[in-house]
């Protein structure tokens, strides 16, 4: 009797304590301040165009889209005096056309806002990016693994950064070549069951080759594709961006990774500050985010087919997809997706998501790079 009296009393004392605790949200989290964000670089490519997208942060409470910053002065200025001004088109990017910066200058990014307000970023160098030697991918773990391979013959550049972009193309479940328009079936005017759908890398990932005798990046891990993935299915590909860093870069974007990619334990780095070569020179102490940088970047493209990898199975989303008969007069009544024509007096059916590829988020488009 003596041992369940304590144990109830040690419930109720738990709920107790547990009923009085609330959640801690830090003053940052609810802070109505909105901070400029910096997003772009002076491309070094001949030709190239330059775009620098000014946005402001917000509160994570907050769930209306990014403010974007319009009507900004925004100039690229060398050491040497020489101002290039970007034009602003879409509200919030700004691009300059028809200027290359000149290896062995200096550059800075000076922005000032409507409301008068100026930042400036460091002056940083030109820092040209050598090419990615390949993309390599292998299976293992039931799935694709895919790395990049580049080196540096200068053995200059020691600092990388990657992002990527995927494409990848697959089919809906079935092919319908009719469609119902003012309650009359009709041939099918535009193909759906064919798409192509992308998606961009999230995560930071550099790299140092530092503590290397030579400047080599060998097998350095992107992304991997479980083999049962929907982007396995048909065809694959993969666009590459390389980056060269300078130092000062490299120490911003690898703790930047840290802070935002490795939270989860008591032994990931906690949250903290982090800031970029921009500052803001009308009030030192209101923050900037973003870190402007001057140079080129290399790319390559990677395709992996179905036939390179007939042993995965990928799972489309359309396995519980399903066929019907129907008459003419139960296809206007319940206005299903027609597949084609099953006898003289019936079509076979199915519902519209297991014909329009188009609901998976995909487009019906064929990309100018496709192979």
């Amino acid at each position: 009797m003596r041992t369940t009296s304590i144990n109830i009393l040690a419930w109720l004392l738990i709920l107790f304590v547990g009923g009085c605790v609330d959640p801690y949200r830090p003053p940052e989290v609810a802070s109505p301040n909105s901070y400029l964000v910096v997003n772009g670089f002076f491309d070094s490519a001949p030709g190239a165009p330059t775009t620098i997208r000014l946005s402001r942060t917000q509160n994570l409470a907050d769930t209306k889209a990014p403010t974007v910053e319009t009507k900004a002065v925004v100039t690229i200025e060398s050491q040497n005096k020489a101002v290039y001004t970007l034009a602003e088109g879409t509200a919030g990017t700004y691009t300059l056309a028809g200027v290359t910066p000149r290896t062995g200058e200096n550059y800075r990014l000076h922005i000032r806002t409507a409301k008068g307000v100026e930042y400036f970023s460091a002056y940083v160098p030109v820092i040209q990016t050598p090419p990615i030697d390949s993309i390599s991918w292998r299976k293992e773990n039931n799935g694709v693994q895919i790395n990049v391979n580049t080196h540096d013959p200068t053995n200059n550049t020691r600092y990388y950064r990657w992002e990527f972009d995927e494409t990848w193309e697959y089919y809906s479940a079935y092919t319908s070549t009719y469609e119902l328009i003012n309650n009359q079936l009709v041939s099918r005017a535009v193909q759906v069951d064919r798409c192509w759908s992308n998606a961009s890398s999230t995560n930071i990932m550099t790299t140092s080759t530092t503590r290397l005798s030579q400047d080599v990046v060998s097998q350095f891990p992107l992304t991997f594709i479980p083999g049962s993935s929907i982007k396995l299915g048909v065809k694959y590909s993969i666009l590459v961006r390389q980056i060269a860093l300078s130092q000062t870069g490299f120490d911003y974007y690898d703790q930047l990774a840290k802070i935002t990619q490795n939270i989860g334990s008591i032994f990931d780095p906690q949250p903290s500050q982090i800031t970029g070569n921009l500052y803001c020179a009308t009030n030192s102490n209101e923050l900037v985010l973003g870190f402007f940088r001057v140079g080129s970047v290399a790319t390559k493209r990677l395709f992996i087919s179905r036939s390179q990898i007939p042993d995965f199975r990928a799972i489309t989303g359309y396995e519980s997809c399903t066929t019907d008969t129907l008459t003419l007069a139960e296809i206007r009544k319940n206005q299903p997706a027609v597949i084609t024509l099953y006898d003289m007096t019936r079509y076979l059916t199915t519902s519209t998501f297991c014909v329009d590829c188009r609901l998976r988020g995909g487009v019906i488009k064929r990309p100018d790079f496709w192979q």
